[in-house]
């Protein structure tokens, strides 16, 4: 399919938004599972995410935090992969949360890395959709990072209808994807095996080898890899390459700011849906200042900003995607989310079979 020609579709879809409660409005956070000893000196570590969505906890929840608990945080900025090794590494003396996405949380859970929530010392738990508890609530999901394809405006004067524009010999040279390390660019595997095969996600994805041999058709359309998101963010806001796949909680606040850039909504294999969440190392040493974080970050005002501020769809099941939202991520019900419990076991396989594709 050509870059400047057009195709209506729908998606595949699984999970939704999320809710709310109201504890911590105009009050301190006084939690009864704070003790007044910890409160006064306490100290906790946590390990975000990076870009625009780990600025939105420092700016609005860290300060809020430390006021109302007068303790005291450590922090970091990682991605999954980093933070999976993190927890191995440091399993003694880790880390009291850690950002990271469901394609991580299930393995991590699997080696007994990860230590499950426990809703009732987390008020505001009772306020966020069932879909973004993974893991028997391993994980406290409080962010859909929806990844779609991006397109530069300037170059490209309609918007594609499906992933296997990609494909289109049309689009020589005029592409660039995330690299498998990323979870993104396992996403992109499970799309090209739905593109292969003809079947939803929900079964495409465990032909994972019949999309990485659709994969390797991209090289001869000229495809370029990324490795750093401020590579991708250059290439596709200059035109230099103007179609990426990228996450529009990284994206959407320069499209607000008048970057030449739209996502393209309405993608016939769907748009990629990934849950990312607040973690507890199994040996998390201040659990009681780790779940006043996570409530923290499920109250709703907060949860709001998710919304207003990366229009992307956050986990209260009483914030529903705004108009500018919905225009950047399109239809909720077109967002497909991967089985990463299944994924995460075949990653190394994935992995090797692309790098012998891409190296």
């Amino acid at each position: 399919m050509k870059t400047q020609t057009t195709k209506a579709a729908h998606g595949l879809s699984r999970r939704r938004l999320l809710r709310n409660t109201a504890a911590l409005a105009g009050t301190a956070l006084a939690a009864p599972w704070v003790t007044t000893a910890r409160a006064q000196a306490g100290e906790i570590n946590v390990v975000l995410n990076q870009g625009l969505l780990a600025k939105l906890w420092i700016d609005e929840i860290h300060p809020k935090f430390e006021a109302e608990t007068g303790a005291k945080i450590n922090l970091q900025q990682s991605v999954t992969s980093q933070m999976l090794a993190m927890l191995k590494t440091q399993a003694d003396n880790p880390p009291d949360l850690m950002q990271f996405s469901e394609a991580g949380v299930f393995r991590a859970r699997e080696e007994g890395l990860l230590r499950a929530h426990n809703p009732a010392n987390i008020a505001n738990m009772a306020n966020v959709r069932p879909e973004f508890l993974l893991a028997e609530n391993y994980s406290a999901g409080v962010i859909d990072a929806v990844h779609t394809l991006f397109y530069n405006t300037d170059r490209v004067s309609d918007a594609p209808g499906a992933w296997a524009a990609l494909w289109d010999g049309a689009n020589e040279g005029q592409i660039a994807i995330p690299p498998v390390g990323w979870n993104n660019g396992v996403r992109m595997v499970t799309t090209a095996a739905q593109i292969a095969t003809g079947k939803p996600l929900s079964e495409a994805q465990y032909e994972w080898q019949a999309g990485l041999e659709h994969m390797a058709k991209l090289k001869e359309n000229g495809v370029t890899v990324y490795n750093a998101a401020p590579q991708a963010i250059q290439m596709l806001q200059s035109g230099q390459i103007p179609l990426v796949p990228f996450y529009g909680v990284f994206i959407n606040p320069l499209i607000a700011q008048g970057a030449p850039i739209a996502p393209a909504n309405g993608l016939a294999e769907g748009t990629h849906g990934e849950i990312v969440g607040l973690n507890m190392p199994a040996n998390a040493p201040n659990v009681e200042l780790a779940e006043v974080y996570v409530n923290m970050s499920y109250d709703k005002a907060f949860q709001e900003k998710i919304d207003s501020v990366l229009n992307t769809r956050s986990a209260h099941k009483e914030v529903n995607p705004s108009p500018q939202t919905l225009e950047l991520m399109g239809d909720p019900a077109a967002i497909t989310y991967a089985d990463w419990d299944y994924l995460s076991k075949n990653r190394a396989q994935i992995t090797d079979a692309w790098n012998e594709i891409f190296a």
